[in-house]
């Protein structure tokens, strides 16, 4: 729960440093939601994948992550590639 909250941390922190100061406080709860369904996504995509590798033989289960595995990493990747859109992204100035 820790790296989710992290996450959100971070997230929100790009976005208020992005977004108008009067919208300082929306951005970062827009963070938080958005962040809290990406985990519970992960969590339900991640049951499923691990629970359909389950094998069990002689009353012994064994669960393969491979396929986890590459949707980890994948997950990983996007992420990291949508961040980099707004690497260097500044604030707007406001208008009159």
């Amino acid at each position: 729960m820790v790296g989710i909250e992290q996450a959100a941390e971070r997230g929100g922190l790009m976005a208020v440093d992005l977004a108008p100061k009067k919208a300082a406080g929306a951005a970062m709860g827009l963070i938080g939601i958005a962040s809290y369904i990406g985990a519970a996504l992960q969590e339900i995509i991640s049951g499923y994948l691990i629970g359909s590798s389950k094998t069990s033989i002689n009353g012994i289960v064994n669960y393969n992550f491979e396929v986890s595995r590459y949707f980890w990493f994948s997950a990983s990747v996007l992420s990291v590639l949508i961040a980099l859109f707004v690497w260097k992204a500044k604030r707007k100035p406001p208008t009159k």
